[in-house]
């Protein structure tokens, strides 16, 4: 049985990782239609501020896997 990991813990788990080389993941609607409940997450680099990489909510499970900060016997639970 895989543990469930809270979005909120999973963003947490790599922004302490990605701060090790002056990064953030950050969370933004990406357009002026509020009704719409699409959540994007893109990395940036702190030190140019600028962005490098685009993500939505169903591709962080695997940038996560890919930092390391996602175990193959976790999942992440999308739920608010």
């Amino acid at each position: 049985m895989k543990k469930l990991v809270s979005i909120r813990a999973l963003t947490a788990r790599i922004n302490r990782k990605l701060a090790k080389e002056s990064k953030k993941l950050m969370k933004y609607k990406p357009g002026p239609d509020e009704n719409e409940a699409v959540v994007e997450y893109a990395v940036v680099d702190l030190k140019t501020n600028s962005i490098l990489n685009f993500h939505m909510a169903g591709e962080i499970r695997e940038f996560a896997r890919g930092l390391g900060c996602l175990t193959s016997l976790e999942d992440v639970s999308l739920e608010m």
